[in-house]
């Protein structure tokens, strides 16, 4: 089994839930984040019946499930079920005897075929919690609606649940240590802006260089990735129209990043614009962005995709899905990717450094912020890419430069200049460049004499003091 990346934290706690009496899981992530192999890593070893429902009938469901429950018991005759409930009572009684852990997983699926299934489990669930039986059962699913849904309010499930983690694409770093073992930090980079951080992108691409990986398992058709983002959004059970979805994740990548360009591209009233974004932003495929510090920053936020591998489709996949479909375009769309690619990392490479501020830096400016985002000003003149504040002021800004070429001078007196135009308290504000290189020894002079904070993306992957 291949080692476990980041996920510490959610394997400690499936660990203290497996020995709580009982324990009730409910698992939340996109499709390939990696929950089954997380799953897996936690529960290897223990007595456990682990189905992956997929969508066929209930009949079939209850066959393939009491398929995986009868390997608990080897040498007895075929179990069968006929129905959810005499299976989960068969369960509980298994359990009595000897402490369990039951994983459903894709939760979804089995709930297409059998609607009361949650108000069944919740039945089940309640009785095991009065007896204490010692069972641990997981339901896990990829349809992020549905599973959030299983606690809402109104839902069986409702306070039930002992752990409900949501499961995260990986970070810039982590997702690094699935990389090629004798990558560059700007390799690292550029990989991350292309494919993300959803581990089994990350282990598809493999040890293949860039132009491979984007060549081999996005852009050709029938290729792991060539329709990956419409088979995600069409999942969502949720969702009754996912053209409407396509269409305004393809109009932010255009350049479109406000309701109302976006509504009038897609020739949509702007309720239904933020409805569909709304969504989104629940999903965790697009995000607001807003002036750190701004009274009005309300009117200036902008929606960008979240994703870097959802950014990176509807940027260069989408436009182009009529000719890659016809096996006609994939060298000249390769060509746009490469003429392009610097100009897209750089706006990756920005939230690479924001994150590094918030998460591994040990940058005093950085810990007591309250808040690490960007600024622009209102007439679009002046853009701080990296902008640090608590309560009261700014603590740290900073530009970020995807530059092949080593930064001079130019661009600490360009930050100067849009230090100078920020609304708010700017005058203990720590100055920081991060560069894809490196600087200029005129610059390394200056930064020394006046604090400035100077970052290359190697330091970016290197381990905090």
């Amino acid at each position: 089994m291949r080692p476990l990346v980041d996920r510490e934290s959610e394997l400690a706690r499936l660990l203290e839930q497996r020995d709580c009496v009982p324990s009730l899981i409910v698992l939340r992530g996109r499709r390939r984040v990696g929950k089954t192999f997380l799953l897996a890593h936690a529960f290897a070893g223990e007595r456990v019946v682990s189905y992956q429902a997929d969508e066929q009938p209930r009949a079939a469901h209850l066959a393939a499930f009491a398929g995986e429950v009868g390997r608990l018991l080897p040498g007895e005759p075929p179990l069968s079920f006929r129905s959810w409930d005499e299976a989960l009572e068969f369960l509980g009684s298994q359990a009595a005897e000897q402490p369990l852990v039951v994983v459903i997983d894709e939760f979804q699926y089995a709930c297409a075929s059998e609607p009361a299934l949650p108000s069944i489990v919740q039945r089940h669930w309640d009785g095991w919690d009065r007896r204490r039986t010692p069972i641990c059962l997981v339901l896990s699913g990829s349809a992020l609606t549905f599973m959030e849904g299983l606690l809402s309010g109104d839902a069986p499930l409702h306070g039930r649940a002992t752990y409900r983690p949501t499961l995260d694409p990986l970070d810039y770093r982590d997702a690094a240590r699935l990389a090629p073992a004798r990558s560059s930090p700007e390799e690292l980079i550029e990989r991350y802006a292309v494919i993300g951080g959803t581990p089994q992108y990350q282990v598809w691409a493999g040890e293949r260089p860039l132009e491979r990986v984007v060549r081999e398992t996005i852009l050709s058709k029938g290729a792991p990735l060539y329709e990956e983002p419409l088979t995600l959004i069409r999942q969502e059970r949720g969702i009754r129209d996912p053209m409407r979805y396509f269409g305004v994740l393809a109009a932010i990548a255009s350049g479109r990043t406000r309701n109302a360009q976006i509504g009038s591209l897609l020739e949509l009233q702007s309720s239904n614009v933020a409805v569909v974004l709304d969504r989104l932003a629940a999903l965790g495929y697009v995000q607001e962005q807003t002036p750190v510090m701004s009274g009005t920053r309300r009117r200036r936020g902008f929606w960008q995709i979240a994703d870097p591998f959802f950014r990176f489709w509807f940027r260069r996949v989408a436009p182009n899905r009529s000719r890659l479909d016809r096996g006609e375009a994939l060298d000249a769309v390769w060509e746009q990717v490469r003429g392009d690619l610097d100009s897209y990392v750089g706006r990756i490479f920005e939230d690479v450094c924001r994150h590094w501020l918030g998460h591994y830096s040990a940058i005093d400016e950085a810990a007591s912020a309250v808040a690490i985002g960007s600024w622009w000003s209102h007439d679009g003149r002046h853009e701080i890419d990296v902008a640090c504040a608590d309560k009261h002021q700014y603590t740290l800004l900073g530009s970020c430069k995807w530059s092949r070429r080593l930064i001079d001078e130019d661009a600490l007196d360009a930050l100067l200049a849009s230090r100078d135009a920020v609304e708010g308290r700017t005058a203990g504000a720590r100055l920081a460049l991060f560069a894809r290189r490196g600087f200029t020894r005129s610059l390394q002079r200056r930064a020394a004499r006046d604090g400035v904070l100077l970052v290359t993306s190697g330091e970016l992957f290197e381990a905090s003091p």
